[in-house]
């Protein structure tokens, strides 16, 4: 056995002894034995993770997961993030990051083993060991039965700064996540609140945080790495990561004080959410260009989830019927816009999902019947997302608007914006789109009456973290949706053009003048693994100069480059210059003469290519989204900041009384 598989395998053994030892009637000795087993576990968990770092950066090829990810030539940084890059290695990565985080929270309640920190370090021992139990049913350890002589290469579309920052991300929110629901099920086992107020908050806006950024991370690299032209497909594991950031959006817009089980509802959604993205992308539950293979981690991932929304539901029943808590009470003043308007940004957000959720679901059960594959169209996202889109919008400006304004008033209020939206719509301005059209006016008003309202906070004085959180948040939220109206659809493509080198060619008002090509030649060192059989150069690459003039505007020293691997194929990286009307986005593809030339270069014979392929796009106000991110990410953090202080000066309280 591999002493990798062997770490984890004692790792899950140490946890069930903890989880033994925590489940009987305490004693000191006792529980720091549990303390014991569960440090041991989490560093034996650590050290398998070293062990599959330190296979990649000394090129252990028989491992089959250096081997599928990996080559002699790779460069050390993606060497070193290869273990979170696969679909073995990533699982390991998320039980790294969840021993981490699960072997500070023991020491941070050791000493104080109150029902509550019990019953929340058994649910952890819980999860922690169905991860590894996930991590060993498609091990990154399994060994190939010979030894090649290099790797078959890492895929050149991963081979960017971005995949040393995107999947650690996400794979961080999803294990916030795991952590913020073992505590709520330990509240409801228990009834005690302890570690709600402090620590569940600061988690829970933590996930938040770093699922909003893991998604938009992800967008940025399809955008300008990939070359794929835009930021969002709604590819099946794209919408995947959404449901969970949707959910949880959802749930800090539930009004706080509330007698009911609805929190705990959301969050187990969110849970259930994390799982599913997380089977579709590693399970390879669907056919994705970010899934992997089929595995059996897929379905044992939904029987997980399904055994945890059973045991919450159990909770929720008995604590109904000890403590006269229902699962769902809307407490809804309808002479109140403020309550009104968190009511309808709640499920507007839970529709969002709902219809995300069953676009992903649909070409599941058409698979588990037994009919054709399928997918769900863009189309059925674009057409049921957006009147739940404008109903959350209108429920910001509610939120955002003076508390003195009544409810019926403020219905006029939509209506007159509806009325506007309907006129630039029949008018087709400012975008050929009219359901874009409809939607800018509302947007607008909206931001203007967040923008309003922070004003006035600042005129009182009445400003808090909280208040400048929030308000920086649903600004971002207006800006990212006036950017994805607007650049997704008045954005312009050019055909398909064919040019010469040393030749000048006009498109969408851009006139590009190539220069000659370079011709690299063969570089890097992999094992082909088509049929051949042998090491060969990893790829060869072509790139061509040119110059653009923009209107008044001239860019030089620019370049066009495509790559060919013989593993992966052709890869063409965009050219992208920003301005502040948009994006001009260039990108090449490959002609049978191109095609030639890379393959000859592979083999080290210089052949020029005679023509290429272009494609050209303006992307008009895209850098809204990514302003409209770096603005969420920063209210995220003031929220995080308010919380650790809050929990600071409750203790400095406590130990003063």
């Amino acid at each position: 056995m591999e002493i990798g598989n062997a770490f984890i395998i004692l790792a899950a053994i140490l946890l069930l002894f903890d989880l033994s030892m925590l489940m009987r009637a305490g004693t000191r000795r006792r529980f720091e034995a549990a303390f014991i087993a569960s440090s041991l576990a989490c560093m034996l968990v650590v050290a398998a993770y070293f062990r599959l770092t330190m296979a990649f950066v000394n090129d252990a090829f028989w491992l089959a997961e250096v081997y599928t990810y990996s080559s002699s030539s790779l460069a050390l940084p993606y060497k070193i993030g290869d273990p979170w890059i696969g679909s073995s290695g990533s699982m390991l990565f998320i039980a790294f990051i969840f021993s981490i985080t699960y072997f500070i929270y023991r020491i941070r309640v050791s000493g104080r083993e109150r029902r509550f920190n019990i019953a929340a370090s058994r649910i952890l021992d819980i999860f922690f060991i169905s991860i590894l139990v996930f991590t060993i049913l498609k091990s990154p350890f399994e060994l190939l039965p010979a030894n090649p002589p290099d790797g078959a290469g890492l895929n050149p579309l991963l081979q960017t700064l971005w995949v040393l920052v995107h999947p650690p991300v996400v794979f961080i929110g999803y294990v916030f996540v795991f952590f913020a629901c073992a505590f709520m099920l330990a509240r409801l086992a228990t009834g005690e609140r302890e570690g709600e107020e402090e620590l569940n908050s600061i988690i829970l806006y933590s996930a938040w945080l770093f699922l909003a950024l893991g998604i938009a991370l992800g967008g940025w690299w399809s955008y300008e790495v990939l070359g794929w032209g835009g930021y969002w497909a709604w590819d099946p594991v794209e919408t995947a990561s959404l449901l969970p950031w949707l959910a949880l959006t959802a749930y800090f817009h539930l009004p706080g004080g509330s007698k009911d089980l609805m929190r705990e509802l959301t969050l187990i959604i969110t849970f259930f959410m994390v799982i599913f993205a997380t089977a579709l992308t590693r399970g390879g539950l669907l056919e994705s260009v970010h899934a992997f293979g089929e595995s059996p981690v897929g379905p044992a991932l939904l029987i997980f989830a399904l055994g945890v929304i059973l045991y919450f539901f159990y909770l929720a029943l008995k604590v109904r019927r000890e403590r006269a808590r229902p699962i769902y009470s809307p407490e809804v003043d309808i002479s109140s816009l403020n309550s009104i308007s968190l009511f309808v940004a709640f499920w507007s957000l839970m529709f969002l999902m709902i219809i995300c959720f069953l676009g992903d679901l649909a070409p599941l059960i058409g698979g588990a019947l037994g009919g054709a594959p399928m997918s769900t169209s863009p189309e059925f996202y674009n057409r049921w997302c957006y009147p739940f889109t404008l109903v959350f919008v209108a429920a910001l400006m509610g939120c955002n608007i003076s508390m003195s304004m009544k409810v019926k008033r403020f219905i006029g209020l939509i209506a007159s914006i509806a009325v506007i939206g309907v006129i630039l719509a029949l008018l087709r301005v400012p975008t050929p789109n009219w359901m874009a059209n409809f939607g800018l006016p509302l947007l607008l008003a909206t931001g203007f009456a967040i923008a309003y309202s922070l004003v006035s906070a600042l005129r009182t004085k009445s400003m808090s973290p909280y208040i400048w959180g929030r308000a920086l948040l649903h600004i971002a939220i207006i800006i990212i949706l006036i950017g994805v109206f607007v650049s997704s659809t008045a954005q312009t493509e050019s055909r398909s053009i064919i040019v010469e080198p040393n030749s000048t060619v006009d498109a969408l008002g851009a006139k590009i003048t190539l220069g000659s090509p370079t011709i690299y030649p063969g570089r890097g060192r992999v094992y082909a693994h088509a049929g051949h059989f042998f090491t060969m150069p990893e790829y060869s690459g072509l790139a061509l100069d040119v110059s653009i003039a923009d209107g008044t505007t001239a860019y030089n020293n620019n370049s066009l480059r495509m790559y060919y691997y013989p593993n992966y194929g052709i890869v063409s990286k965009p050219l992208i210059i920003s301005t502040l009307r948009g994006d001009l986005y260039i990108f090449m593809e490959h002609t049978n003469s191109s095609y030639n030339s890379l393959f000859y270069a592979l083999m080290g014979e210089k052949r020029e290519p005679v023509n290429f392929r272009i494609k050209v796009k303006r992307v008009p106000l895209i850098w809204l989204v990514w302003a409209g991110v770096i603005l969420m990410a920063a209210g995220m953090v003031i929220l995080i900041c308010n919380e650790a202080h809050k929990g600071r000066m409750k203790r400095k309280n406590i130990r003063r009384n």
